[in-house]
């Protein structure tokens, strides 16, 4: 698979996901700023409360599963729970195995350095993982269920000051301006080389490239914030209208309550 062919994949995933956050799952007509909070206090009890790998464990199952029921995409829920949760905080645990404390496991010399896995080590490593795993589990469900307008509404809510939401609100919206620049200039590229550039020009290829894609995502930009304007864009961004819906907030709530009576019971 080519690198436009990923990157393309990549981006119409995210598409799709926005899409979808909107149209199959339940948690849409649920209150953002209660869906919110109650994100934020799983996190809080999984981070200060919850201590047992057991408890991690059944969390994180409990949320995979509530993916299922409540029609998120499952492919794209593992993905982001798995890559964001498992592979890149392996990454910052693997220190942690070589820990001074603890009965050591394992010995090995690198260019006469000697380093040792300790017990304490992979201890305090598998619960950093399955931590991470755990929020992971969380935020994802909440990302994958959330649209960004929902966002921005939560963002009114709290009063946020209206500058900042205009800056994240564009922001946003240029982001899909620059990846569809990015695809054009990419696939541009694909059709008019017919050979691999040596190591040392790639850079100058790719310098010329990015410069082309910051002046073309530039030029386009100007006449978005020009045509913006003539529909009366003021410097404001108004405030979503949606019906939220009490019965599918009070479900979320009660599912909610239950697993935390669950987790106190258990393992607090």
């Amino acid at each position: 698979m080519s690198f436009l062919t990923r990157v393309n994949n990549n981006f119409q995933d995210y598409l799709l996901t926005e899409y979808e956050s909107t149209q199959k799952t339940h948690l849409f007509y649920v209150f953002p700023i209660i869906k919110l909070l109650l994100t934020i206090w799983m996190i809080i009890v999984i981070n200060y409360f919850v201590q047992s790998f057991i408890g991690y464990i059944i969390i994180a199952i409990t949320f995979i599963i509530s993916s299922f029921l409540l029609k998120i995409n499952k492919k794209r829920y593992i993905k982001l729970v798995f890559s964001m949760g498992i592979l890149l905080p392996l990454f910052i645990s693997i220190p942690v195995l070589f820990s001074n404390e603890g009965l050591v496991v394992w010995s090995f010399n690198i260019f006469s350095m000697e380093f040792s896995i300790t017990s304490i080590g992979i201890e305090l490593s598998v619960n950093y993982l399955l931590r991470i795993f755990t929020n992971m589990t969380v935020l994802a469900l909440f990302i994958l269920s959330t649209p960004f307008n929902h966002i921005i509404h939560i963002l009114h809510q709290f009063h946020f000051p209206s500058i900042l939401i205009s800056i994240i609100t564009l922001t946003y919206r240029y982001f899909f301006l620059f990846f569809e620049n990015l695809i054009k200039i990419l696939r541009a590229d694909d059709c008019r080389r017919f050979e691999k550039y040596p190591f040392k020009r790639r850079f100058s290829h790719l310098s010329t490239m990015f410069s082309m894609l910051l002046l073309r995502s530039f030029d386009h930009g100007s006449k978005i914030h020009y045509a913006m304007i003539a529909r009366g864009y003021t410097g404001d961004l108004p405030d979503i209208n949606y019906n939220p819906k009490v019965i599918h907030t009070f479900l979320y709530s009660l599912g909610i309550a239950l697993l935390n009576v669950v987790i106190w019971i258990k393992f607090i």
